[in-house]
């Protein structure tokens, strides 16, 4: 699994709170989207989250380009903005689902969860990456 957020404090949160889901998952993290790109292409992660607005790319065009390249690869877009056009471009570029930051919290796991085809703490083949 590969967590795509700048903020730092952000990324640190959603890592534990997935971890603490999926405690032998192999997470990832990148700050950008260069260092996305290049995580996807040396580990070819099952499931992406992603944020939209990035210092060096937006996000809804990098899952595009993630989905072009590994389109067995799920990416779910965690974003603070709720706005109706970008939730539209999300689905467009291959986005198995739209996430407000608001809603973390109550949403996230769940779609986690649909996204791999199992819930959090086993119940699937293999762990999620």
């Amino acid at each position: 699994m590969l967590i795509v957020e700048d903020q730092d404090v952000m990324r640190r949160t959603l890592v534990e709170y997935v971890q603490s889901a999926y405690p032998d998952a192999a997470i990832m993290e990148a700050a950008d989207g260069a260092r996305a790109l290049e995580l996807c292409r040396s580990s070819r992660p099952r499931l992406v989250l992603m944020d939209v607005a990035l210092s060096d790319a937006n996000g809804i065009e990098l899952t595009a380009q993630i989905r072009a390249m590994l389109p067995e690869t799920e990416v779910i877009i965690v974003s603070q903005h709720a706005v109706a056009a970008y939730v539209e471009r999300a689905h467009v570029a291959g986005a198995f689902a739209y996430i407000t930051k608001d809603k973390v919290y109550r949403e996230l796991l769940p779609t986690v969860s649909r996204a791999l085809g199992r819930g959090p703490s086993g119940g699937g083949h293999g762990d999620p990456q």
